[in-house]
């Protein structure tokens, strides 16, 4: 493998990651942002630039990772809807288990085992908000595989033209400006 082979191939990631990296960047940070202004009154310091970029550029990868593993699989037999919903229970129970065990990791540290670290998570676990966490991060996912789903139906960039680009007024049935 030479340079140029390896620059091409980061080059393409990089177009290959950075609409979903992108779409939840701006999904995260908007979250974040009513996070901060809800936890004001309480003066609860939190970041959320930096929290939506890194859950942005992971959840961005994880999202590029099951697409690659699920590319030789025929859904055709499924409503897409149904799949959608699968995906996302998967997106879910795997935040919900990363989450529980990233805990339990930093708890097991600073008690220095396992053990009393399962036991002080759960004993100042506040699984209400987690949950909700867990949730608001399945829905962002949901809307993105949606979207993602819509694109695919429509062919590749009509999405975008239809969100973004301005609407042609012939075509869109009206009679063009007369001067």
């Amino acid at each position: 493998m030479n340079l140029q082979s390896i620059k091409r191939g980061l080059i393409s990631l990089y177009h290959e990651m950075a609409p979903p990296v992108l779409f939840f960047f701006i999904a995260f940070m908007l979250i974040g942002v009513m996070f901060k202004l809800f936890v004001t009154q309480y003066s609860i310091q939190f970041t959320a630039f930096s929290r939506a970029a890194v859950f942005a550029l992971i959840i961005g990868k994880v999202i590029l990772l099951i697409d690659w593993a699920e590319s030789g699989r025929d859904f055709g037999s499924h409503r897409r809807i149904v799949v959608i919903a699968c995906q996302t229970f998967v997106y879910a129970f795997a935040v919900f288990t990363l989450g529980i065990g990233e805990r339990i990791l930093e708890a097991a540290h600073k008690a220095h085992s396992l053990r009393e670290g399962f036991d002080l998570t759960l004993a100042n676990a506040h699984f209400d908000r987690f949950i909700g966490l867990v949730i608001l991060i399945s829905m962002v996912v949901f809307v993105y595989l949606v979207l993602q789903e819509i694109q695919r139906a429509m062919g590749e960039g009509a999405l975008y033209q239809l969100l973004f680009k301005l609407p042609d007024p012939v075509s869109e049935g009206n009679p063009p400006p007369t001067s």
